[in-house]
């Protein structure tokens, strides 16, 4: 992990018990980490660095394609591994993208709603499983969209940590787009129900 990668994440871990008191439940899952697409729900624009800040490892993220249109502001999000996306389209060029990235051992956060404002899945994740054959890490996150609450101690920021989900899962479905997205809608559901299951 790169130093300025790691003085990043402490940073959030610091903001993140100031103002969340934060929690993380089932962080023994994290211990035996290797090469995954980490799957997690979207609430707030903090979700990205809070998530990234509790993994041992440098990751990958998606971020809109309209945030990199400001020089500067694209350059720091290139720098800490955001990658631009397109949302509304298929985007075959971000798809093969993070293939290259799984293919070189590295591991990607994706929230398959695709934005805050989405409440279903969408089909990108379910083609990176099924094409890539990698473990999936559910993560779900509370109240990081609610930070004012959190700093008055009325709630708490909570990352839940899911079991993995083997790839082999899925492999006797077909390569067609009703099967990435019964993965995608799979993936949500898993990641939904991890506050109840925990």
């Amino acid at each position: 992990m790169r130093y300025v990668y790691r003085l990043n994440t402490i940073m959030f871990k610091i903001i993140m018990k100031t103002v969340g008191n934060y929690r993380i439940v089932h962080k023994e899952r994290l211990a035996d980490w290797n090469t995954c697409i980490i799957a997690a729900n979207h609430i707030s624009y903090f979700d990205p660095p809070f998530i990234g800040s509790i993994l041992p490892q440098e990751i990958y993220y998606l971020a809109k394609y309209e945030l990199f249109k400001n020089p500067i502001f694209g350059s720091i999000l290139r720098f800490v591994n955001s990658i631009p996306v397109k949302r509304g389209v298929f985007d075959r060029k971000t798809i093969d993208r993070l293939k290259e990235l799984l293919s070189q051992n590295k591991s990607i956060l994706i929230f398959p709603e695709g934005s805050r404002k989405s409440f279903t899945a969408k089909p990108g994740i379910g083609i990176l499983v099924h094409e890539m054959k990698v473990p999936i890490l559910p993560i779900h996150i509370e109240n990081s969209n609610n930070i004012k609450d959190c700093l008055i101690r009325k709630k708490r920021i909570s990352i839940y940590i899911g079991e993995r989900i083997e790839p082999e899962k899925y492999d006797d479905l077909p390569a067609e787009k009703k099967t990435y997205r019964q993965i995608a809608d799979d993936i949500l559901k898993t990641i939904n129900r991890l506050p109840y299951d925990s």
